[in-house]
Parts: C-alpha cells; structure tokens; sequence
C-alpha cells in the first residue's frame, strides 16, 4: 500500500504502511496530517482513519467515509519522498484540524469569552462589596467617582481602597476567588469557562481534538498564566505578548502553546473519552 501525507496544503510521499506506522509513533506526523491512498474517495485526517489511535490498520469500510475535505485528484507518482509539494491540486479546509470535524475558534470569540469571564468576576466582585460596605462608605466612594475626571486612575484607586476595611477587602477577595474556583471546575469539566459557554467555544488538546486535561486546561493555561499576569513590573508585559500572540496561526496564545493546546468550536463529541 502507497500512502500520501498532506499538511498545509503540502504534499508527501508515498509512503509504505509501515513507514506511516513507524512515523506516527516518533510523532514525526500526527493524527492532524492528512492522508490518501488507493481505494479511497477523498483525502481524510489521520486521526479518522486510526480512530484516534497512533498506529494505521486498514479495513475496507473506512476508505468511504466523507470527510469534510474537497476530494483530490490522484496523486502524481513523481512526489519525493519526505518532501511535501507547495504544488499540489488538493485543496484543503484550513479550518478543519480533526477528524471529529472540530474548527478553530476565531480570533473575535476568543475575545468576547475572556471579556466575559473578566466582566463576570468585577460585577459578582463589586455586587458583594456593595453589599458588605457601610452606607457611609458607599457614599464617600460614590463622592470621590464623581470627582474622577480630576483624578488619575491610580489616584482614584488609592483613596478608594483607603475608604474598603481590611476585612471586608479580605471577604471581596475570598468570593473572587471562589469565582475562579468555580470557572476552573467548569474548565476541569467541560473545557470551557462561563465565557466560552456563552460562545460555544472549548480548550482542546492539540493531538486529539478532545477536551483538554487537568494539567493543560486547569494548571497550565489558567491558573500559571493568571499569576503571571500579576507579577510586578512583567506582569503587563506578559499579558500584552500573550494578547499579541492570539494573532498568530491557528489563533495560539502563549498559553496555548505552553499547554499544548487549541481553541476550538465546542462539539459534544470533544467530551468523548480518549479510546484505549
């Protein structure tokens, strides 16, 4: 059997059954790749083909599966071997990383989940601290946002800590981070925080298209990142080249990338667990 490998609209091979075995258990392709060999209607990621498993075994009902892939004309027999052609006629859907039909989250939800996470924790945040607040106070911080055009922000900022007891700063931040508690369950969970459920997107690992682990999800990309974001003197910087980042292909973080992970357009199947 001649297999041909595909990755980003490059094309490879042939390669024998047991060079594709061989390579997807050194990682030197993975289950992304797109592949097509004699028998098959159209060019289909690896990862549909093996099920999700690292090794290739052929059976005759899986060559007729539709992918969501333009179906290729033949390949040419004049291709090298572990060169991949910038020539080739298969045209491929850039937006399709997995086999399970996952697409990569745009750049705009992405933005819009994070700013709703942000905005969830300021409103319960300030909601509680109204609550806990004197009167008295509540009114002497409202007069000073008043005066705030003739203020700096961190200016601003100081006298109204200044007014917040240390206790009740304590208890405003107790409930903060219950908050971040309860998104990193949801994250543990689901792969998404409470802004990615409200934009249908998730984390996923970026080998198998399925939710992402305790380790990427959780600890990696939420909990390392955040504490990074508020160290001293870096900490901004941090954040905006991270932000940057979000621009690059795929639409990968710096987290992301640290975590080895994507953000995709959530689909139930991505909830699956991981067949032995």
């Amino acid at each position: 059997m001649q297999i041909y490998l595909a990755r980003n609209n490059q094309q490879a091979g042939p390669y024998t059954l047991e060079q594709v075995n061989a390579m997807l258990a050194n990682t030197q392709i993975v289950l992304t790749d797109l592949a097509w060999h004699e028998g098959m209607e159209t060019w289909l990621p690896l990862g549909q083909l093996t099920g999700g498993k690292m090794v290739y075994i052929p059976s005759s009902d899986k060559s007729a599966v539709i992918s969501p892939f333009s179906t290729p004309t033949t390949p040419s027999a004049n291709k090298t071997a572990g060169v991949y052609s910038r020539t080739t006629s298969t045209k491929i859907d850039a937006n399709h990383f997995f086999a399970n039909g996952s697409t990569i989250a745009n750049v705009g939800t992405r933005i819009g989940a994070a700013v709703v996470d942000l905005l969830t924790l300021l409103v319960i945040t300030t909601i509680a601290m109204y609550q806990i607040l004197p009167q008295d106070t509540i009114a002497k911080i409202s007069a000073i946002m008043e005066k705030a055009s003739s203020e700096t922000t961190l200016q601003l900022q100081q006298q109204v800590y200044a007014l917040i007891p240390p206790q009740v700063q304590v208890q405003v931040l107790l409930i903060a981070a219950v908050v971040a508690f309860v998104q990193i369950l949801l994250i543990i969970w689901r792969g998404q925080s409470i802004g990615k459920i409200l934009f249908k997107i998730r984390i996923v690992d970026e080998k198998s298209g399925l939710k992402a682990g305790f380790m990427q999800g959780a600890v990696l990309r939420t909990l390392l990142f955040n504490l990074a974001y508020n160290l001293p003197l870096v900490g901004s910087l941090i954040f905006m080249v991270d932000f940057i980042s979000l621009f690059t292909e795929k639409n990968r973080t710096l987290h992301d990338r640290l975590a080895k992970t994507l953000v995709v357009n959530a689909l139930p199947v991505q909830l699956e667990k991981p067949k032995s």
